[in-house]
């Protein structure tokens, strides 16, 4: 399965050929999907104003359900029992909640700015959102004196907490937790 953001699409690709099997066309530009752990349901974040996140028949590309999202959904992420699904919404500064047996959001819970990739500790207990700008703006001392930070989310209660990185790092774009959820990864730039 593959994002093709310029064509506004979702391709289905087999992997013995490389070829399409076939293409769905989005309301808006694709910007991520998380694939359930059945392989039957591809969900995809298509980013606008007032985003949608579309359920889609993994075999057959037939959209299944839509939810809204917030402004440019991206980073979809299934929690590990394939229950919820968290977006997050960019220009919202915030992460859509959503509860995929009932179908319906059930919350929208604050970022620090600018959320653009999520990953669920294994346990399912946390959602670690990494913010694409640093908090804070740039005071006498520069850009090294901001940091970026990471949203760290109660996925029971939705309370929030912080986690600010080292001095002069900016642009968190990727987030990774190790399987026994004791680290997670970050992809981010460093200010020299």
């Amino acid at each position: 399965y593959a994002c093709l953001s310029d064509a506004g699409e979702l391709a289905i690709v087999d992997l013995t050929d490389g070829h399409a099997v076939r293409k769905v066309r989005m309301p808006a530009e694709p910007t991520g999907l998380a694939l359930s752990r059945d392989g039957r349901r591809v969900y995809v974040a298509c980013a606008a104003a007032a985003s949608t996140v579309l359920e889609i028949d993994a075999a057959s590309g037939a959209v299944l359900a839509s939810f809204p999202a917030g402004h440019t959904a991206t980073a979809p992420t299934l929690s590990p029992d394939g229950q919820r699904l968290y977006v997050c919404n960019r220009f919202d500064h915030d992460v859509s909640v959503i509860d995929l047996t009932q179908r319906r959001e059930l919350a929208r819970v604050a970022a620090v700015r600018e959320p653009v990739a999520a990953a669920v500790s294994p346990d399912g207990k946390e959602l670690w959102v990494a913010n694409l700008l640093q908090a804070g703006s740039a005071n006498r001392f520069g850009v090294l004196a901001a940091a970026a930070v990471v949203t760290v989310v109660d996925t029971r209660t939705f309370q929030t907490a912080e986690v600010r990185l080292v001095t002069g790092s900016t642009s968190v774009r990727g987030i990774a937790i190790t399987p026994d959820g004791k680290y997670a990864l970050l992809a981010h730039l460093l200010a020299r």
